[in-house]
């Protein structure tokens, strides 16, 4: 008698800041998630701390942020992915954590601990002497990740045209916007580990 495998778990780690950038982030991670079978989101506030502190006081202190914290985050993620329509309802199941420490490092380390498969991170987009100055969690995880990172932003397309030209350009034409599109599907076999050339 045969045991079957178990079914691949897919865990999606994304981090929540109480932020429209986080917000974004935490929306698309929810939607990736449901459209994966056997997927699990892992939801993560990081609170930025020093992680060689010594301060007993505020060693203490960070207990009860961690206590309010975890509270905070469930309510804030059953607010944010609240279905729009009123007859809507789903289940998705969630790990909710809170870490210490500076938040792309905790993040990663996050994703590593649950083994995770995808990182999903919002961006403020910051430029100039901001960004200079601040950096972006974004920027630093993508640099130290060890496995896909995905940067959400609110889908908008409001001030964009779409290509008035999608195709290949024409002779005389010039081109700008030519492209070629074609819709097909294609069957993906596994690789053959045989070698060329080899008997």
């Amino acid at each position: 008698m045969s045991e079957e495998t178990p079914a691949k778990v897919h865990r999606v780690v994304t981090a929540v800041d109480m932020t429209e950038t986080g917000d974004n982030a935490l929306r698309e991670a929810m939607s990736i998630s449901r459209q994966v079978e056997s997927s699990e989101l892992h939801v993560v506030y990081v609170i930025d701390t020093d992680p060689n502190m010594h301060d007993a006081a505020r060693i203490a202190r960070l207990a009860e942020e961690i206590e309010e914290a975890s509270v905070k985050v469930k309510e804030h993620v059953l607010r944010i992915c609240a279905p729009e329509d009123e007859d809507e309802s789903y289940e998705q199941e969630l790990v909710l954590h809170v870490r210490l420490g500076r938040p792309a490092a905790a993040i990663h380390q996050l994703c590593v601990d649950v083994d995770a498969d995808l990182a999903v991170v919002g961006t403020h987009q910051r430029k100039g002497i901001d960004k200079l100055l601040l950096g972006s969690v974004a920027e630093k995880l993508i640099a130290m990740a060890r496995l896909p990172v995905l940067v959400a932003h609110p889908k908008n397309y409001a001030t964009l045209e779409t290509s008035s030209r999608p195709e290949a350009a024409r002779e005389g034409q010039d081109l700008d916007g030519a492209g070629s599109s074609s819709r097909e599907v294609l069957h993906f076999r596994p690789r053959s580990s045989h070698i060329s050339g080899l008997a």
